[in-house]
């Protein structure tokens, strides 16, 4: 004789195994794809080019310090770094200022600086 649960427990185990089945099918599926970068991590090399034609075009080269610098992906191959930096002005007072940079990556992974956008002082 079966027991009055029998019915009801039936569909909840099949379920369940269907829904294991399912999760770890996605989860196989999910392996073979490569984990997709973030912009941060593609370009490290950015801020470094950016701090390069900062550093260049303020004056005082010598004392130019980077605080801090942000990059994010604007298109492809295309950041923009943001970033603090502190330095001696002409009339001998350190400034602080945010510059920004639009990067590009050119062939033979170079990252060039098109354009610095500098504090105006």
């Amino acid at each position: 004789m079966l027991s009055p649960l029998f019915p009801r427990s039936l569909p909840t185990a099949l379920v369940m195994a269907l829904s294991v089945t399912c999760a770890s099918a996605a989860l196989a599926a999910g392996q073979d794809e490569a984990p997709k970068p973030r912009g941060k991590d593609e370009a490290p090399e950015a801020p470094v080019a950016c701090m390069k034609a900062v550093k260049a075009a303020l004056p005082n080269p010598a004392s130019f310090k980077w605080v801090s610098g942000k990059a994010r992906k604007v298109a492809e191959d295309a950041y923009s770094v943001v970033a603090d930096v502190e330095y001696l002005a002409q009339d001998g007072a350190v400034r602080k200022a945010k510059v920004q940079c639009d990067v590009l990556r050119a062939p033979g992974n170079q990252f060039v600086v098109p354009k610095v956008r500098l504090p105006q002082h």
